[in-house]
């Protein structure tokens, strides 16, 4: 559902990172109560000021629809034709004295016959190339919206949190959500795992403190390490980490795997409480700050 106010001119905005566009669909509806009006004219001499006020207010929310969302390119000539059409009356109404405007003038008559008859024709136009649109809707994957799965997955961690993982990790949990949103469930937990493995190494170097930096080679290794600790905390950590290699890390390593959209749902909730309880035993990461002072 959109958030924004029926009122807002906006049609369409694009979602960070990947090619896809968010549809503003109230603006649609409202094209179609200030369209369809016009279509409806009977247009007389009395009533000739309110019938151009109708046609102002679909001239303006077409006007918005052409000039800012080039995806529809089959109903633009109509819409001109409309659009150049109420230009006319917008003259007429500029150059005519007001006194005039009741007056019998068959020439005024006719133009605004033709913006009917437009508006008729745009309608029609409109539709059909609305319906040829590739527009779906992307069902909710449990309590999370679908907004913010696609454009701040990240949001489902505590900002504690997001304050002791780095730009790269947000990034990946970023991807995992937007894949699960639109159900490409093997790669939603692909980036998960690359989330975790990245926390995993951050909370090994801080519990562990290895002379080398180096990343080991599997997720087995990390937990042998760990093992070692015997601080509780770090016990309940294995637990959690061993369930998530044994019934999913290694799932995803066999290619001719493909996983469920409720196995990908699952992972990305375990795989948040690991990466929870390893980031809160981390420090906060200094957020790189960009300099705006003038250079000379």
């Amino acid at each position: 559902m959109c958030d924004l106010p029926i009122e807002e001119g906006w049609i369409s905005i694009p979602l960070g990172g990947v090619p896809m566009e968010r549809i503003n669909l109230p603006f649609f509806y409202q094209l179609g109560t200030e369209l369809r009006p016009v279509t409806e004219l009977k247009v007389t001499e009395k009533n000739r000021i309110q019938s151009f006020i109708t046609c102002l207010r679909a001239q303006n929310r077409i006007q918005s629809l052409l000039g800012s969302y080039s995806t529809l390119t089959v109903c633009r000539a109509s819409g001109g034709e409309l659009l150049h059409n109420i230009g006319n009356i917008d003259d007429w109404v500029k150059k005519t004295p007001s006194e005039e405007w009741r007056k019998e003038d068959q020439n005024i008559d006719y133009v605004f016959q033709q913006v009917i008859s437009k508006a008729k024709e745009f309608e029609i136009v409109l539709s059909a190339e609305l319906q040829t649109l590739a527009t779906y809707h992307v069902t909710q994957k449990g309590i999370y919206s679908t907004t913010s799965l696609i454009e701040k997955a990240e949001m489902s961690l505590p900002e504690s949190i997001l304050n002791k993982i780095d730009s790269a990790i947000v990034e990946e949990i970023r991807q995992s959500g937007r894949c699960l949103a639109f159900d490409v469930a093997t790669a939603s937990a692909f980036h998960m795992m690359r989330a975790t493995e990245s926390v995993i190494h951050k909370y090994y170097l801080q519990v562990c403190k290895p002379q080398s930096k180096k990343k080991l080679g599997s997720w087995g290794a990390y937990i042998t390490n760990l093992s070692q600790s015997q601080n509780p905390q770090v016990k309940e950590v294995i637990a959690l980490l061993q369930q998530i290699k044994d019934r999913h890390h290694n799932l995803i390593m066999h290619p001719e795997i493909v996983l469920t959209p409720d196995e990908a749902f699952t992972l990305f909730e375990i795989a948040q409480s690991a990466i929870i309880t390893m980031a809160g035993s981390l420090p906060i990461v200094e957020k790189k700050v960009k300099s705006t002072q003038a250079t000379a």
